[in-house]
């Protein structure tokens, strides 16, 4: 198994080079197809009724067919702007936890000053970056955030954590820019990152990548990252987890595949045949009279 992460404009995907290019459905596209999320439900209301509210006289100068069509797609609109933000932060973070310096846009200020809080306040020491883990054994794939040694206070709930020798704890972190929080099927993303067989390190200089084994980690959590400071909150992501997300997994397949368990409709193994006769009919009855005779 060789995966290759291929990459268009703000999309991206994963193949099996090994396996003349199939697909391979990377972690989150599985947890978004295999795990249930109500609240989108609410969420599509709500953000119907509100851009409705705010778009009020524009949509009414509209046609039907026009406000139809600005009614479905305008929920959409503040959600592709905060995915849009939460790439450029990530992007930004990668270049900050490498040592970089950047340039940062006036409208994430506040998320890199706090992301750089969070890299300060915890001696973040970066060991991969936005590096891609694989499993051949459970076929998925994904791009962890990041893996680095974090400096956790000495405090007895802390005890129990590994730690390196100059008492840094190796964590595995997941990045999160939403407005509301780190929910909990983050663990079931940061699970099969844990517990992939294998992982593509880069040289951050020269750009090569090498393939070794996936290094253990002794802490995974999530930092949640605003304009006005920052989260760290532990994510439980164990064995029970990447177990969730194997059953997941398998719903996810069903998913992508249901439609093809229904056929054509079947045809009769016996057809009638049709034929329009004209007979002739006693004078006193109707003129031109047919029959439908069926044989």
């Amino acid at each position: 198994m060789k995966i290759v992460k291929k990459s268009n404009g703000r999309n991206h995907w994963y193949v099996d080079a090994d396996a003349n290019d199939a697909r391979v459905q990377g972690v989150t596209t599985t947890t978004g197809n295999g795990l249930p999320k109500p609240a989108l439900i609410n969420w599509a209301g709500e953000a119907t009724a509100e851009y409705a509210v705010d778009n009020w006289d524009t949509l009414a100068a509209m046609g039907p067919a026009a406000r139809l069509k600005a009614l479905k797609s305008g929920r959409y609109a503040n959600r592709d702007e905060a995915a849009n933000r939460g790439r450029q932060v990530h992007k930004l973070g990668e270049r900050l936890v490498l040592g970089e310096q950047v340039t940062i846009p006036p409208l994430l200020e506040g998320y890199v000053r706090s992301y750089v809080q969070f890299l300060d306040e915890f001696q973040v020491d970066p060991v991969h970056v936005e590096a891609v883990v694989y499993s051949e054994t459970h076929r998925h794939v994904g791009t962890l955030d990041l893996i680095a040694d974090l400096r956790f206070p000495d405090m007895p709930e802390y005890d129990d954590l590994e730690r390196t020798a100059d008492g840094f704890v190796r964590s595995l972190i997941d990045i999160k820019t939403t407005r509301t929080g780190i929910f909990g099927d983050t663990a079931v993303q940061l699970a099969p990152y844990r517990y992939s067989e294998f992982l593509i390190a880069k040289d951050p200089e020269s750009g090569d990548e090498e393939v070794i084994e996936m290094p253990e980690v002794a802490w995974t959590g999530a930092v949640h990252v605003t304009p006005n400071g920052y989260e760290l909150r532990p994510v439980l992501a164990g064995p029970d987890q990447y177990r969730d997300f194997l059953y997941i997994q398998q719903v996810a397949r069903f998913v992508d595949t249901s439609r093809e368990l229904v056929g054509e409709p079947v045809i009769p193994p016996t057809t009638g045949r049709f034929e329009l006769l004209r007979v002739d009919v006693d004078p006193a009855a109707e003129a031109d009279a047919t029959e439908m005779a069926l044989y």
